[in-house]
């Protein structure tokens, strides 16, 4: 048997550690988020949802609840591959949320970009018309715009700090699949290594009795 050095993250848990607590974070996340989805639309078509969903909100709702139903699967996927060190599964799992990182900070920037160019001003007057007439106008600009700029500044902290542990996340699962490749490599060249042969030596015993050439027709020199 092989040895290969577990590779670790957070400076002392294994790597396979972390991929087990993604797949189970990521099946409980997509889980949950998935019957949601398909709660909301069962109760649209059905016409019990009170008010009913416009048709942007059930596209984005039929969208939710697939992508979270497939994040759950794959979630599943990557479960079991670190539990029975299945290197392909792993290899699977670690390319799409490596995928889905990279939507999801695609998806994060436009809506950081709307926040600052291109909402901010219908927000902030939406806001002023819930306040009331009997209001002052100036305070309430004031508190509708300290307040969305609070706002989108935590939206931002969020989605960056969300950002960082998703890409770390993806980190851990490639390192395993690294792990595993370098495990897998040992014991191919494990099995390449040709046992040695034991050779025997036969044992022949001493000569006994009087030395050949020490008699005396075979002897050399005087006698």
């Amino acid at each position: 048997m092989v040895y290969v050095r577990s590779r670790k993250f957070c400076c002392c848990l294994p790597v396979r550690f972390g991929v087990c607590c993604e797949g189970l974070l990521g099946m409980a996340i997509g889980g949950l988020f998935s019957v949601g989805g398909w709660i909301l639309l069962h109760d649209s078509m059905k016409g019990t949802l009170n008010p009913p969903l416009s048709g942007n909100e059930k596209t984005a709702a039929w969208v939710l609840a697939i992508i979270s139903t497939i994040y759950c699967l794959v979630s599943l996927m990557g479960l079991i591959g670190a539990i029975g060190k299945l290197r392909g599964l792993v290899t699977f799992y670690a390319s799409v949320i490596t995928l889905a990182t990279v939507a999801d900070i695609a998806a994060g920037i436009y809506v950081i970009y709307q926040l600052f160019h291109g909402e901010g001003a219908s927000d902030v007057s939406k806001c002023e018309a819930n306040a009331g007439d009997g209001v002052n106008k100036d305070f309430t600009h004031f508190a509708c715009n300290a307040s969305f700029k609070t706002a989108r500044v935590v939206v931002v902290v969020v989605y960056v700090l969300f950002w960082l542990f998703t890409i770390y996340g993806c980190h851990i699962a490639f390192e395993y699949v690294g792990q595993l490749r370098e495990e897998r490599d040992g014991e191919d060249a494990e099995k390449r290594v040709q046992p040695v042969q034991n050779v025997t030596y036969a044992a022949y015993p001493a000569p006994t009795g009087q030395y050949p050439f020490a008699s005396a027709p075979n002897a050399v020199g005087p006698q």
